[in-house]
């Protein structure tokens, strides 16, 4: 509490021209044309929104039959784009080793057992016995 009355005072009406000179700033800004004019601009603009809404459901009520395909397509699109992001998820969990991609482990030709025995199978059907070419393949 050093300071002066005076000095006290002379802070107090700068404090309030500031505040004044902010408030009449303000009041400008409100006050100028373009406020009002894109209010009614926006109301313009949602009427000819409602405008188009209606004339899209006379179109649908005209033609229901193209109007359903385009839907079935749209509903076919989002619903890939649902699965796809889904199976993304899927895999980026699985490659980051949290969880084990086992979703064909319970078939019976993908034990490791069997791996033999595939690959000799594949050997055979690539190359047939009655090949003439004699092909050895090490494992």
């Amino acid at each position: 509490m050093s300071d002066s009355p005076d000095k006290l005072e002379r802070d107090v009406e700068a404090s309030r021209g500031r505040l004044d000179r902010t408030l009449a700033d303000l009041q400008a800004r409100f006050n100028q044309p373009g406020i009002p004019r894109d209010f009614v601009e926006l109301k313009r603009s949602g009427q000819a929104a409602s405008e188009t809404v209606e004339r899209l459901a006379a179109d649908v009520r005209a033609n229901p039959v193209p109007a359903l395909l385009i839907a079935a397509g749209f509903g076919l699109l989002v619903y890939e784009a649902f699965r796809t992001a889904a199976e993304r998820r899927r895999l980026a969990v699985v490659s980051a080793g949290s969880i084990v991609a086992t979703p064909d482990r319970h078939l019976s030709e993908n034990h490791p057992g069997r791996m033999n025995e595939r690959l000799d199978e594949a050997l055979e059907e690539s190359f047939p016995g009655s090949d003439p070419v004699s092909v050895r393949i090490t494992k």
